[in-house]
């Protein structure tokens, strides 16, 4: 009770904390010179991001991939949206905000890097307060990660052309194998020693854990962000104003367009939910990973402010969620839904034969 407890504190105040967390870091880097240190700050950022992204894929379900296909509309729909549309419509907005202020090209880059990584395990969440379909959310998040390895390099490598800038595709394909793959690969087999040491009981009890950790490694990379870069941002404030401009036109646009998009395509209103927060959230920590492994601080700018603007976006569509169901036109059911397991139907079958065993 007290992780869950601990989850949903974190979760309510995460505004507050994401707020403390850049006035923190950049009062610190104002005060501190953080120059020499550059080297150990890299490494730092890279662990810190790496313990934010293993828990997450603890708590995902590979095995439900395997039904995707009776929802092929829904899975299109929501991979297009999060990996196509969606830096699309951020290089239309930085060239239309380009028509009235200069926009600096690495921030431009970092704007569509911000919109480029896949979503994370926080929209399967979403989903949830808005009872929608965890399922569809979940599949949608595993696969968003495993196609960002190819799509995420092919897209920076064409934007970095568009703006002049010279950025490595390996040096982005090694990024997201050891921010990505890495603890992918792990949780999952954490997940199944987990589930064979503790079985489903046990695994529920602790799972509370895992949201929480990622959310303090948000609050940490966020400092260590603008710890870091509090200078710079100092001496370019209006760097992070620009920032802000296209990122609100961004959560509005889609926000509003796939609610339309997705009623016009009669796709249930649990299966729009699911769509709807797994394509337009993002790994804003992801996202700051890389530019910093690319060595390109203004590009991590967009990325680490991305939290305040995406957090109230979403949580404010949660509490629309009433009456996006109405204009989709279903209505609340009676009694409450159970609460769907967090196994796979294999690893139910396993905890089933263990539990049996053991009696």
């Amino acid at each position: 009770m007290d992780l869950v407890r601990l989850q949903r504190h974190l979760n309510k105040f995460l505004m507050v904390y994401v707020a403390v967390s850049m006035i923190a870091g950049f009062y610190a880097g104002i005060n501190i010179n953080v120059k020499p240190h550059e080297s150990l700050f890299k490494t730092l950022n890279l662990i810190v991001v790496i313990t934010m992204i293993y828990p997450m894929m603890i708590n995902l379900r590979f095995g439900e991939m395997k039904h995707s296909m009776k929802l092929w509309k829904q899975l299109t729909i929501g991979l297009a949206i999060g990996l196509i549309v969606a830096p699309l419509l951020m290089y239309g907005l930085v060239e239309l905000i380009g028509l009235f202020t200069p926009v600096n090209s690495k921030l431009a880059l970092g704007l569509i890097l911000a919109v480029v990584v896949p979503c994370s395990s926080m929209s399967i969440a979403y989903t949830g307060f808005t009872k929608g379909n965890i399922e569809l959310s979940t599949i949608v998040v595993a696969i968003s990660f495993t196609l960002a390895i190819a799509t995420v390099p092919v897209w920076l490598r064409i934007f970095a052309s568009a703006y002049n800038l010279d950025v490595s595709s390996w040096l982005l394909i090694k990024t997201i194998i050891i921010v990505v793959v890495v603890p992918m690969i792990l949780g999952v087999l954490t997940r199944m020693e987990l589930l064979k040491k503790a079985g489903t009981e046990g695994f529920l009890r602790i799972k509370p854990l895992f949201p929480s950790i990622s959310l303090l490694g948000m609050y940490a990379i966020v400092f260590l962000i603008f710890m870091e870069k509090a200078k710079l941002v100092e001496s370019k404030v209006t760097v992070v104003g620009i920032a802000l401009i296209p990122l609100v036109l961004y959560y509005i646009v889609l926000l509003i367009f796939l609610t339309y998009f997705d009623k016009w395509l009669r796709v249930p209103y649990k299966d729009h939910m699911a769509i709807t927060f797994t394509s337009v959230g993002k790994n804003e920590g992801t996202a700051m990973a890389i530019a910093m492994a690319a060595g390109m601080g203004v590009m991590a700018i967009p990325a680490a402010v991305t939290p305040i603007l995406q957090i109230p976006m979403l949580v404010g569509y949660v509490k629309v969620a009433d009456k996006v169901r109405n204009y989709f036109g279903e209505n609340e059911p009676d009694e409450p839904e159970e609460e769907p397991s967090p196994l796979t139907p294999s690893e139910e079958k396993k905890d089933a034969e263990k539990r049996k065993g053991a009696a």
